[in-house]
C-alpha cells in the first residue's frame, strides 16, 4: 500500500466520526509547562511536593502499598467495598493526561462527588506499563488521595478487583447533617 492508499484509508474512517456534543466533552485547564516534555528516570521518580492540609488520612496497608485504610475502617468494609457495595457511583480514565492534569482532574471529580454525596468513585490510572521506571499516574493518584487536599474525606482506597492494578476504589466519608 502507497501513502495514498494510506491516505484514502485514513479520510474514508474518519469520515464516520462526528463531534462530542459539548455537554459531553471533559474540560481540562491547560496551563504552561516550564519544564521540558521529555520523560527523563530523574523526572519519573520526582515526589510530589504539594501544599497539603494535615486532617486525619487513610494511610497505606502493612502488606500492600497500593491500599490505602484511614482509622476505623473494618476489613468488613473493604471486602463489601471490593464485592460492590456501595456501587460504584462515578467512574473515570485519566489515561493519556499528564501528572499535573491528574491531580487537577482527581480533586476536581472528588470535589464534585462529595457534593453531589457519592460515596464510591472509580478512577481507571492504568498500571504505569508505558511510564519509564515507576508508574506515573498510579503513583499521583494514590499520593493524592492519601496526603491531598481533600484526603482527609477519603476513607479507603483499593485496587478495583479484575483490573490488574490499573484502576481503583475510592470510598469516600458521607457528609456530616448539619
Amino acid at each position: 500500500m502507497d501513502e495514498d492508499d494510506h491516505h484514502n484509508l485514513f479520510a474514508e474512517a474518519m469520515g464516520k466520526v462526528k463531534p462530542l456534543q459539548s455537554s459531553n466533552k471533559v474540560h481540562i485547564k491547560k496551563t504552561k509547562s516550564t519544564t521540558p516534555r521529555k520523560r527523563t528516570a530523574e523526572r519519573s521518580t520526582h515526589t510530589l511536593d504539594l501544599p497539603f492540609a494535615t486532617a486525619q488520612r487513610p494511610h497505606a496497608g502493612q502488606d500492600n502499598p497500593w491500599l490505602l485504610i484511614a482509622d476505623g475502617v473494618s476489613k468488613d468494609t473493604l471486602k463489601r467495598l471490593a464485592a460492590g457495595r456501595p456501587a460504584i457511583d462515578l467512574s473515570f480514565d485519566l489515561h493519556g493526561i499528564t501528572r499535573d492534569a491528574a491531580l487537577t482532574v482527581v480533586q476536581d471529580v472528588i470535589t464534585q462527588a462529595l457534593q453531589e454525596d457519592m460515596r464510591v468513585i472509580c478512577i481507571v490510572h492504568g498500571r504505569g506499563l508505558h511510564s519509564q521506571g515507576k508508574p506515573i499516574l498510579k503513583e499521583t493518584v494514590y499520593h493524592c488521595l492519601s496526603k491531598g487536599p481533600l484526603a482527609h474525606m477519603v476513607l479507603a482506597v483499593m485496587p478495583q478487583p479484575n483490573s490488574g492494578g490499573g484502576a481503583c476504589l475510592v470510598l469516600l466519608r458521607r457528609k456530616h447533617k448539619q
